[in-house]
């Protein structure tokens, strides 16, 4: 019973744009559709389906989904040799500083605390020169940050 509504067609009168008429005949063949009635079937069950969904991405065009997803890759892999690269040049820092300094646990968690501080009040933005330049304002006494 059900296969016969499914079937079952209905003579609707429709009024469309005399340019749309022609750009439709032209997709008919690329759709697969023998006539007209067919495609604007299609059409109207694709944008029905569009509009009852949340999820409107089972929609787009397969070309923009891999697209935007190539585009987010990219930015993946770039951000991830960045930060590969930052943390080299980091442990070399840290390395470096650590051999000349031969600093003690207490003042390394000071300098821990200190650092955290500032990158939280610059929101990351630090420098090298903004660093030698609080080093300079920082008495020979008070070398260590959490000492005054």
């Amino acid at each position: 019973m059900q296969e016969n509504d499914e079937k079952r067609i209905e003579r609707t009168v429709v009024w469309l744009d005399a340019k749309l008429v022609p750009r439709m005949d032209g997709w008919l063949a690329a759709d697969n559709c023998k006539n007209r009635s067919e495609f604007i079937n299609k059409a109207l069950r694709f944008y029905m389906g569009y509009l009852g969904t949340e999820d409107n991405t089972a929609y787009l065009s397969q070309a923009i989904l891999t697209a935007i997803q190539g585009t987010l890759d990219d930015n993946n892999n770039r951000l991830c040799r960045i930060l590969f690269k930052c943390a080299v040049e980091l442990n070399m820092l840290c390395h470096t500083i650590a051999a000349h300094f031969r600093a003690d646990p207490i003042h390394t968690r000071e300098l821990r605390a200190y650092a955290v501080d500032e990158v939280k009040r610059t929101n990351g933005q630090v420098s090298f020169e903004n660093a030698v330049r609080s080093q300079r304002r920082i008495e020979p006494d008070d070398a260590w940050p959490g000492s005054y």
